[in-house]
């Protein structure tokens, strides 16, 4: 009876759920919802906590009395208002941070990561990093070890190895470049980029074609629980990034940036007499993302990425040292790709993952009527099974397959290079010719994990890859294998061994231009290391990495008079590397250090130091952050770049033009490169968003770090180029 009675009042509405006061507690300037945080009325004692919404409610409390609400939870400042109990109805309390410039000293990243190999930066640590220009994911990474500085090129060097032997990855896929203009930014919106990650050697069997390493960028899942938005200025660029939900299965984020840095450029351009600056270097990148939970088991991934670089000058005068070098100068990348990843997890110990990559390739350098044009359509697919078998074993099996179908349109004479230094383009024998390409590379490999039980210490890696590349009709099995040692949670052991291959460049393989029956170079990969972690399962302490590796390049491909190229080089790569983080209070600190010897044989020249022999690689970082500021440094010291002296010129006066007599292979040095970047962030945060000031400084010592020669007309004279003088960059971020 009483259950009837009861059911019926409930059907009427005459049940009443607590009528007492009731709110929601966010955190202040993300309005991220607050969960299980306390919330207490005083002097009642009463007490309510918050649902995974946010929202709290208390059961009852005299409506008509003052009441003091208080919030007191760790990691943000104590919250205490005083006011009826009555008004606290329907109340949203922004509960403040105590630090929003927090640095998290954990450069390996916290996410499940396979290789033992990988280093990495999350966008908390990059975003904050100084000398990067603003927060951009590659120029941090500079900070990991086996970086090294490039000059203003933009391609990397890891661990010593030839710019060209990098292979630059978006969510797994090729694309020719992360860098856009001059090596000051990358090709994504940062905040669109969740992390960036660096195999350096001895990597796993997923990738390939790369056998001095691989750079590559993870984009962001968007933000499901409401809409977001960033928008930001500065010295060198702007843009914006919205994202959010579109229904409870999907969300989106669309980002982009324009760059304006060819302004400045043109005041340089107008002070010079010897070139004029038709249009400015600009570049602008689009990225878009859509995710989709299609349903319990499956889960879709779109990424669109597109980016361009163009630069416009017009020689007024012939180059000194070359008469062909002057008129029109054009140098234009473009690219785009749209990565569709699906998803599916099969059974609790079986996943299944399949992406492609379509996109276009486009580069133009122009110089003066002598041209290299080439437009490639890029379709890339990969596939992974993921299966584990029990606790003591996984196997992965992947497909990994690139096409590229190319067009070339060639105009350049053929100027022989050997040491870095050229011949001039008035000597070599014109060529001039289109053709249309179709390169195929085919790829797969298995990857397995072992345990002799499951609470083993020990873990083996028996991992092979076959790479087939329809170019030189080359196919190649790698064996490579890794070892790991948990002597206890806060001690790893590590080592591996494996082959790596490379297809050789287009413009080496082609029949008009190259050798048809060039090998593909490759390398063997020697790595030892360990990983030590001093914190004691705590936040504050030291973590110290250290790494040792060893590369035997053979196959390398060199320039020939007669062949035009040949597999005549072979080297060898030594080093060492070590990372050490420290983090106190409010204070953080990281010393990383690479020391390497690059070495490579060619016939005719004898063993000598490889372009890239960067002897001793070290960055010094520090951050100390309060409640709104943060501050950091770091001070970068490297080797000097080898380089070719001329030793004198011969004179050809059917060209009319002085040809180079080259020293000793990569016999001298520029002297050391070092630069002291600062920078400094304050957040003033509001009830809804948050405004980021920072000023980010490169060079703020002015240092003159060459980074070229350049030869007057008979080569009797030479001058060194510098690098980037000092470049402050001052930027305002919103989010919302």
């Amino acid at each position: 009876m009483y259950l009837v009675f009861f059911f019926l009042l409930s059907s009427f509405g005459f049940t009443q759920e607590p009528q007492g006061p009731r709110g929601t507690l966010v955190e202040k300037g993300t309005r991220k919802p607050l969960a299980d945080v306390s919330v207490f009325i005083l002097p009642e004692k009463l007490k309510a906590v918050t649902n995974q919404q946010g929202e709290f409610v208390f059961e009852s409390a005299p409506l008509e009395q003052a009441c003091t609400l208080i919030v007191n939870s760790t990691g943000y400042l104590k919250y205490e208002e005083s006011l009826p109990c009555g008004k606290i109805s329907e109340k949203k309390i922004y509960l403040e941070k105590k630090f929003y410039t927090s640095f998290e000293t954990t450069v390996t990243g916290k996410y499940n990561k396979r290789d033992d190999q990988a280093q990495s930066l999350t966008q908390e640590e990059f975003l904050k990093a100084p000398g990067s220009f603003g927060g951009d994911p590659v120029r941090a990474a500079q900070n990991l070890p086996g970086i090294a500085q490039n000059g203003a090129s933009a391609q990397i060097i890891v661990q010593g190895a030839s710019p060209d032997d990098t292979a630059y990855l978006i969510n797994g896929h090729r694309v020719p470049l992360v860098f856009h203009f001059g090596g000051l930014s990358s090709v994504i919106t940062p905040e669109a980029v969740d992390r960036v990650e660096l195999l350096p050697s001895g990597y796993g069997p997923e990738y390939s074609r790369a056998i001095g390493g691989i750079i590559g960028l993870t984009t962001k899942d968007p933000k499901r629980d409401r809409v977001h938005g960033i928008a930001f200025i500065d010295l060198l660029n702007s843009g914006g990034l919205i994202e959010g939900p579109v229904d409870e299965k999907s969300s989106f984020l669309l980002a982009g940036r324009y760059s304006y840095i060819g302004q400045a450029l043109k005041v340089v351009a107008a002070q010079n007499d010897n070139f004029e600056l038709t249009a400015a270097p600009t570049y602008y990148d689009f990225t878009g993302i859509y995710e989709r939970r299609m349903d319990e088991k499956n889960r879709l991934k779109t990424t669109f990425i597109a980016s361009r670089d163009e630069l416009k000058l017009i020689l007024s005068k012939a180059a000194d040292n070359d008469p062909l070098l002057r008129g029109k100068f054009t140098n234009r990348t473009e690219f785009f790709r749209l990565i569709p990843q699906i998803s599916t997890q099969l059974s609790e110990t079986t996943r299944m993952d399949h992406s492609l990559g379509l996109g276009r390739d486009s580069i133009l350098v122009d110089i003066g009527g002598r041209y290299l044009d080439v437009n490639s359509n890029v379709l890339s697919h990969r596939s992974e099974l993921l299966k584990e078998w029990s606790g003591k074993s996984k196997t992965f099996v992947g497909l990994d397959n690139q096409l590229n179908q190319s067009d070339f349109r060639i105009n350049l004479p053929n100027s022989y290079e050997i040491g870095g230094v050229g011949t001039p383009f008035s000597v070599g024998e014109a060529r001039k010719f289109d053709d249309t390409e179709t390169l195929v590379q085919l790829g797969a490999y298995v990857r397995q994990e072992l345990k002799p039980s499951a609470d083993s210490r020990w873990t083996f890696l028996p991992n092979v890859r076959f790479d087939h590349f329809s170019v030189n009709d080359d196919s190649v099995v790698q064996p490579r294998f890794q070892l790991r040692y948990q002597q206890n949670p806060s001690l790893l052991y590590r080592a591996s061994w494996g082959k790596y291959v490379q297809s050789p460049r287009p413009q080496e393989i082609s029949d008009k231009y190259g050798n048809r029956n060039l090998r593909s170079p490759s390398a063997y990969h020697y790595t030892v290391g360990f990983t030590k972690d001093f914190r004691s399962g705590g936040s504050e302490g030291l973590e110290l990495t250290n790494n040792y590796f060893y590369k035997e390049l053979e196959d390398v491909v060199n320039p020939d008079l007669e062949r035009n190229y040949v597999n005549n080089g072979s080297g060898t790569i030594i080093g060492g590397e070590v990372q050490a983080k420290y983090r106190k209070a409010e204070w953080t600190s990281q010393l990383v250090y690479t020391h390497l010897k690059s070495r490579l044989h060619t016939p005719g020249f004898g063993t000598r130091p490889s372009e890239n022999d960067q002897t001793h690689n070290l960055n010094l970082i520090g951050a100390y952050g309060t409640e709104r500021w943060r501050y950091s440094a770091r001070f970068r010291f490297v080797t000097g770049n080898p380089y070719t002296p001329v030793a004198g010129a011969t004179y050809d006066s059917d060209n009319d033009v002085y040809i180079p007599t080259r020293g000793r292979i990569y016999s001298q040095r520029f002297d050391p490169f070092n630069q002291l970047d600062i920078r400094v962030d304050r957040n003033f945060v509001y009830e809804k968003w948050i405004l980021t000031a920072y000023l980010d400084i490169q060079n703020v010592l002015n240092q003159a770090n060459a980074q070229n020669v350049e030869y007057s007309y008979d080569y009797r004279e030479k001058k060194k180029v510098r690098g980037l003088p000092i470049l402050p960059t001052i930027g305002l971020k919103g989010e919302f």
